[in-house]
């Protein structure tokens, strides 16, 4: 059974990569003006978001594991932990914003071509939060690379 800082590592990727396809699929939605695939990137974001959840909530136990290990530059803890904070409550602000967007614009109500751009440009801050968040944990155990 992977322990805490196992689950981080795993899990950590999913809202990098994930929120990458959500962009491309609600890019894509939004530039042909699809209703079903708009409706289908707002579903997978808010999957995405509930997925950050246990990355963030895995992150304090991780660090508790890790820190005094060989190879850990745990002056790189603090500002990870700090920004993931920030990006966590990002994605869920956004994350509540697809979903309470899904719930309005379900059946055949459309989803308007500008709501799909502002969500789109909001997803795109959240992916480069994301990204950032990502770099400084990586420079945690990989800091000669990073």
């Amino acid at each position: 059974m992977p322990n805490s800082a196992h689950l981080h590592l795993i899990l950590n990727h999913f809202p990098i990569i994930g929120t990458v396809i959500v962009i491309l699929v609600l890019g894509y939605a939004v530039y042909a003006n699809d209703e079903r695939i708009k409706k289908l990137g707002m579903f997978l974001f808010v999957f995405i978001g509930l997925i950050t959840l246990p990355v963030f909530f895995t992150g304090g136990k991780a660090a508790g594991i890790v820190k005094g290990n060989e190879g850990i530059t745990e002056e790189n803890i603090e500002p990870h932990e700090e920004y993931a904070k920030i990006s966590m409550i990002s994605m869920e602000i956004v994350t509540a914003i697809s979903l309470v967007s899904l719930v309005l614009y379900r059946k055949q109500k459309p989803v308007p071509v500008y709501f799909g751009v502002i969500l789109l440009i909001l997803i795109l801050i959240i992916n480069l939060m994301m990204i950032y968040t990502g770099h400084l944990g990586g420079k945690i155990s990989h800091g000669g690379v990073m």
